[in-house]
């Protein structure tokens, strides 16, 4: 049974994961990349309270994603952090931009750290890191990973002793040392909502997802203004099929259907079902994949689906995927969704039960 709650966890000797990582296509090994790059930051190194959580999580993430740009290179890794960002907006959205929660060191005095957990601390962190790469310059970056991680081995620290070790390190150098007195910490450390800088990621394997969502966009505002657009490229030479995607990576894959979530006017039901047709989401394996075509055809209001949604929470534990599909599913069909509740909360992790619970009947 898949009742574990989260991605994995980073036990010292002996990792925890989520057996929804198994896709039967290789693909989403980058869960493994994180919980290795854990033995440094959050075992070997720890944050000092739950306030500092991004002190494990963001190193850990940029760690991860320096580990896939080893292996596939840098194009890899910003891919990476572009599912990371939409992670993170996602989040903040579910918040509201001004919420606590959404700052990189939130206040959590008298507060559930589980009620604050979120990819915040995650791809904000990350992002911060990336920032301080960016701007004092990978190879002399490269250079205090290590100090950090030996100054720090087996000890736990907070935010503010990470700084003073990073102007320490780089005191002798004028221009690091130019960029991080002039760096506004506190922005970064404790403003709410997105990052005070978005990064300027490489995109080049992101654009074949984008232009797939176009096309797709382009369809459904054709039909819903009953249009005829006859142009070489216009929606009416777009006809959905199975080679739309297949030079695509399941994360590829990913991101167009992330982008597909966002239209704004919500893909219209009819065309929910002409992409399963061609594609076949609905038989995926990968949970990554499944979840979201889930999420989009309950935007749609496609009811042909909203068993599967059933079925499919009846079978995966982990909040990443229940949470926001019960929250979706609980603004089309709310009988539906407390009775797979009721039928399934025994299954689910007790931190998970909990925030499902918050998010169905309010605090």
């Amino acid at each position: 049974m898949l009742i574990y709650q989260v991605g994995g966890m980073e036990n010292p000797v002996f990792t925890f994961a989520t057996p929804t990582f198994i896709t039967g296509d290789r693909e989403n090994v980058d869960m493994i990349a994180h919980e290795l790059a854990h033995s440094w930051s959050g075992n070997l190194v720890t944050n000092a309270s739950w306030e500092h959580f991004w002190l494990n999580e963001g190193w850990t993430m940029y760690l991860q994603r320096r580990i896939e740009a080893a292996i596939h290179g840098d194009p890899a890794r910003d891919f990476s952090a572009i599912v990371g960002w939409k992670a993170l907006s996602d989040s903040i959205h579910e918040f509201g931009e001004d919420h606590e929660f959404t700052k990189m060191i939130p206040d959590l005095k008298g507060k559930d750290p589980d009620d604050a957990f979120s990819t915040v601390p995650y791809e904000k962190g990350f992002t911060f890191l990336y920032h301080l790469e960016k701007g004092i310059g990978k190879e002399k970056w490269d250079k205090f990973i290590p100090h950090y991680f030996t100054k720090f081995a087996h000890c736990s620290l907070d935010s503010y002793e990470f700084k003073s070790t990073v102007l320490a390190f780089f005191s002798s150098d004028p221009t690091a040392n130019t960029f991080l007195t002039t760096l506004d910490w506190e922005k970064w450390f404790y403003s709410p909502g997105f990052p005070p800088q978005k990064p300027d990621f490489d995109t080049s394997l992101a654009d074949a997802c984008y232009a797939l969502a176009e096309k797709w966009e382009s369809l459904s505002s054709s039909s819903s203004k009953k249009t005829n657009n006859k142009e070489d490229g216009g929606p009416a030479d777009f006809h959905p099929q199975p080679s739309d995607i297949a030079p695509l990576s399941s994360t590829q894959i990913v991101v167009f259907l992330e982008r597909v979530q966002d239209f704004s006017p919500p893909l219209n039901k009819d065309h929910v079902k002409l992409m399963d047709q061609a594609y076949s989401f609905h038989t995926s394996g990968n949970a990554e994949i499944l979840s979201r075509f889930l999420t989009i055809g309950l935007k749609a209001r496609e009811e042909g689906l909203y068993g599967l949604v059933a079925e499919f929470l009846g079978k995966v534990g982990r909040m990443k995927f229940v949470r926001p599909l019960f929250r979706q599913l609980n603004e089309v069909a709310r009988d539906l969704a407390l009775e797979t509740f009721e039928k399934n909360k025994d299954f689910y992790h007790p931190i998970c039960r909990a925030m499902v619970q918050k998010d169905l009947f309010g605090k």
